[in-house]
């Protein structure tokens, strides 16, 4: 970026400086290019041809202007060029070598152990290799070294295990069960018996064996195109298999050695956990409870471990959702942002300390603040669990420690590849980790904005400043900061979470209090409490210190709710980007950037005086722009050239500027620009203009994988598009509306809906339809007279209410008009049918005619069983269809050969859950359907089921 200012003879103090990519970080990029092609090859493919776009670019203008110093070497350029394909490779290779593949075949369940089959409880026993806690009090435990035992013989198991406690009871007067069934096997260990009860008091931790009894199960997760799918996320981990316990019912037996780190950092967590217990019931707690609310105070008591030890357990789903749509939910998850405010921290406490001058005469102040830094750092990320975005953060600190002692200059974009570098040699499928990416994007923006922010703030504020001016630059800082962030993560956060927050502003006030009062207070806390360990009369002090830090979050909540229930906090749902369109916008944001460097600011002083004279001069410059190359310039480039390049600017400074500005390193660099940018913007707009501009003739079918429950989407070639059912479980914590049915509806389209029908009101298939109603733009709610029970009826009432619907009434011989050659018939239930529950599920045909002629496209039948089916079939009704939903998920309580010949498909899908517990699709149905030679489908085996219908 440096050789193109110089280009342009930009006066020093008006030039924007960005640190150069050294070659080796040319080079890692496309090894990282190789590693994300273990997964998505075109992908990787076309991220490599970027890479590759932007370093010839790159070379090309610095070769360009320095031509008279260095002339072009084309063989040693072809030799770097190789050297991109060959990281690419290794990256693909090292990649391919770390995916283990599963130990089964999910298209064939006989590979699968016969307990597992069978669904039988086993006795597994393994050690626990990593403890993640989850919001509503679950807890993962990662156990590796794992077996089972059945009937006496032990089986090992290929793979790591996910145990998932559920509700767990943390109070250690809640334990004595657990500490009776396991003082046995700890006393056959040779743990003193006070030690062992202590530890069992604890959560299982690191290098603990357990054993309990419970269900195994694969790892198969919800396969939808295009989305989140938790299978490939265990496998990147190594973990195949999963086991679900709830509260007290499954108490494990634990033995084994525990390190001495990982006992005292449980012991710490455990003691701050009970300190914080009773932070409602002191006297400042009743008084703040009365001021704000019970619930903004218990949930701000609850946030407290989550800002200090990583721990969401406590924490409530509701309210981290709402801190998302608030902007605020990364500033309560362990990141570089808390890292940075420990090493700030730090920082300014050694210099109060160390005043002494003969000190830096030894060594210089920026060098001993970085040994001081980096073990007060280590405690932090000890104390934090170390996830892979604080380990990230720590690294890179580390990184640039060691680069300032070692004197080198702008260490920032270096200290984040180092680490990068590491976290990826060490495991490569780290890659695939999304709080690795959504951080070390966060750290790119921050660089990359820093300069420009720092630019337009100097112009806009003066430096000589007040108080009051200090406090508007600070504000100003962390505004566009944010905002830089956002637009940097914008493609990534929409992919992965499918809404968008627009209250960045909140940051403005929150993250200076979260830096400069909460978390140095909870550190200070955090240190009494284990003071208090050895004097418990230092407790009240933690505790007080404790409250102290949750009064401003208490504020915080009860600020949010106040939002929300105001509905500013609804979330905005926005289209869904495939890969081509992220790489193009990163592509637009790099290339514009360089493009303004270039010319954009000559540009608009040339819009804003052609604007005043009343001539058009700036359109060329306007919309002839296209990008640059990536920042940076080569690193390769010798002093000698640096010397030569410093020799021509100061001719050219002599010069006139006229001449300087039509100079063919100018001319090329320019029109460099205006290409790249050019190039991005066509290749972000190219999917979404072929989209609109040649629609899909045909009817799309997509029978999306929703576990055991239906949901359907159709898509018509006028674009509308027709939601029937969305799949629900019992659980209240995991959403299918917000988790794969929304996502899946704004999958490169927007989130209209002209119509939503239930076919019946199960909960497998109708709780996840309350959220695309409530918050898609939903133009009609359809549905028989039933009516849910409970919690459904509920929220089904608050998002019609949300969405301002009502509920349409549908029966047989009702007609929903698509187009002007596509009908969906209602041809079940009757109006005055006495049948119930699943008896009276719609059943619709989507027929296709011609004014003459009517064909069936698919018939979709609900959960209707045998009664149901008899009382179609004796309607008379034309039942005919290339494609059967097969009802009721294929079971058996819906086997009807006489209905098989009636609709006379080409092809039968059963939406069902892998393994579900009802055995479903029925092998009696299975095969009468293949003895027809109707061909069958499964979303238990396939996933997903996507067809095009003629």
């Amino acid at each position: 970026m440096g050789d193109f200012q110089k280009m342009e003879d930009t006066p020093p103090q008006d030039s924007i400086a960005y640190p150069s990519l050294l070659m080796w970080q040319w080079y890692f990029l496309a090894w990282c290019a190789g590693l994300w092609g273990v997964r998505y090859v075109t992908p990787a493919l076309v991220l490599l041809a970027s890479i590759i776009f932007f370093y010839i670019f790159s070379r090309h203008l610095n070769q360009k202007a320095s031509q008279r110093c260095r002339p072009h070497k084309p063989l040693q350029s072809g030799t770097r060029l190789g050297a991109f394909f060959i990281f690419f490779a290794l990256g693909l290779h090292v990649g391919s070598t770390a995916l283990m593949e599963p130990p089964f075949d999910i298209n064939a369940p006989d590979s699968l152990p016969k307990v597992v089959q069978d669904k039988q409880k086993v006795l597994v026993t393994g050690v626990v290799r990593e403890v993640i806690t989850s919001p509503d009090r679950r807890i993962k435990f990662i156990l590796t070294d794992a077996q089972y035992s059945h009937n006496g013989v032990v089986h090992p198991i290929t793979g790591d295990i996910v145990w998932t406690w559920a509700n767990r009871k943390d109070a250690w007067n809640k334990q004595q069960k657990a500490i009776k069934l396991s003082r046995t096997s700890l006393q056959q260990a040779d743990v003193p018996k006070k030690t062992s009860e202590t530890i069992m008091r604890l959560r299982p931790m690191v290098g603990e064996k357990i054993s309990l009894k419970a269900k195994l199960s694969p790892v198969v997760g919800f396969r939808n195109q295009s989305l989140w799918n938790s299978k490939e996320y265990w496998q990147n981990r190594r973990v195949f298999w999963r086991m679900w316990t709830w509260g007290d019912k499954a108490i494990p037996m634990r033995t084994g050695e525990v390190s001495l780190a990982h006992r005292t950092r449980e012991s710490i967590r455990f003691t701050v956990s009970r300190q914080l217990e009773e932070l409602v019931h002191t006297d400042f707690g009743k008084k703040l409870a009365s001021t704000l609310g019970v619930t903004p105070v218990r949930d701000a008591i609850r946030f407290i471990p989550a800002l200090v030890f990583g721990d969401k357990y406590d924490i409530p789903s509701r309210r981290y959702m709402q801190l998302s749509r608030a902007s605020l939910s990364h500033s309560f998850a362990l990141s570089g942002m808390h890292l940075a405010i420990v090493a700030i921290s730090i920082s300014l406490l050694l210099s109060i300390c160390i005043r002494r001058a003969t000190i830096y005469e030894v060594i210089s102040k920026p060098k001993l603040l970085a040994l001081g830094i980096i073990p007060a750092a280590a405690i932090y990320v000890w104390i934090g669990g170390g996830s892979p975005s604080l380990i990230r953060a720590f690294l890179m600190l580390c990184c640039w420690c060691v680069l300032v002692m070692f004197n080198r200059p702008r260490v920032f974009m270096d200290g984040l590849f180092w680490a990068l570098a590491i976290m990826t040699i060490v495991n490569p499928l780290v890659v695939f980790d999304l709080r690795l990416q959504l951080s070390a994007l966060a750290i790119v923006a921050l660089i990359v904005a820093h300069p420009i922010f720092s630019a337009i703030r100097a112009k806009i504020f003066p430096e000589q400043t007040s108080r009051a001016q200090r406090i508007k630059r600070a504000a100003f800082d962390i505004f566009c900061m944010s905002l830089a962030i956002q637009l940097v993560l914008f493609p990534v956060t929409i992919w992965n979470f499918n809404e968008l927050s627009l209250w960045n502003i909140l940051n403005i006030v929150w993250l200076p209090l979260l830096g400069a009062f909460i978390m140095p207070l909870l550190l200070v806390g955090l240190g009494v409490a284990c003071l208090s360990m050895l004097l418990p009369a230092l407790t009240p002090a933690a505790e007080t210190i404790f409250i102290t830090a949750a009064t401003p979050i208490s504020a915080l909540f009860a600020f949010l709710d106040d939002m929300d229930k105001a509905g500013f906090l609804a979330p905005v749902i926005l289209q869904r980007p495939n890969w081509l369109e992220i790489i193009a916008w990163y592509g637009c944001l790099l290339s514009g950037l360089i493009w303004w460097l270039i010319e954009g600011k000559n540009i608009v002083p040339a819009i804003y005086n052609s604007v005043n004279e009343g001539a058009p001069t700036w359109e060329n410059k306007l919309f002839t722009a296209a990008g640059l190359p990536l920042i940076g310039d080569d690193i390769e480039q010798k002093s000698a050239q640096h010397t030569c390049i410093r020799s021509t600017l100061n001719l050219k400074k002599n010069t006139d500027t006229k001449t300087s500005h039509h100079s063919p390193a100018n001319i090329l660099s320019r029109w460099a620009s205006r290409f790249a940018l050019g190039s991005f913007i066509l290749l972000l707009c190219v999917p979404q203009v072929l989209r609109t501009q040649f629609p899909e003739q045909r009817t799309q079918l997509d029978v999306l994988d929703v576990g055991q429950g239906q949901a359907i989407l159709l898509t018509f070639p006028n674009g509308k598009r027709m939601l029937i059912d969305g799949g629900g479980f019992a659980s209240h914590s995991f959403d299918v509306g917000r988790a794969i049915i929304m996502p899946s509806i704004t999958r490169q389209h927007d989130d209209s809906l002209q119509w939503v029908l239930a076919t019946h009101p199960d909960t497998d298939h109708i709780r996840g339809l309350f959220y695309p109603i409530a918050h898609a733009d939903v133009k009609g709610y359809f549905a028989t007279d039933a009516v849910p029970h409970g919690w459904n009826k509920k929220k089904l009432h608050e998002a019609l209410t949300q969405a301002n619907l009502t509920k349409k009434l549908l029966a047989a011989g009702d007609v929903l008009t698509i187009s002007g050659n596509l009908e969906m018939e209602v041809l079940h239930p009757p109006k005055a049918t006495l049948l119930e529950g699943n008896n009276k599920s719609l059943v619709l045909r989507l027929v296709k005619h011609d004014g003459a002629h009517r064909k069936g496209l698919a018939l979709l039948t609900g959960d209707i069983e045998l009664e149901g089916i008899e009382e179609l079939l004796h309607s008379k009704a034309d039942l005919s269809a290339d494609v059967l939903i097969l009802p009721h998920h294929g079971s058996g309580s819906s086997y009807s050969p006489d209905f098989y010949d009636a609709v006379n498909p080409e092809i039968a899908i059963a939406s069902c859950g892998f393994m579900n517990k009802y055995r479903f699709p029925s092998k009696k149905v299975m095969k009468t359907l293949h003895s027809k030679g109707i061909r069958t489908r499964t979303t238990a085996q396939d996933g997903e089921v996507k067809l095009y219908l003629e």
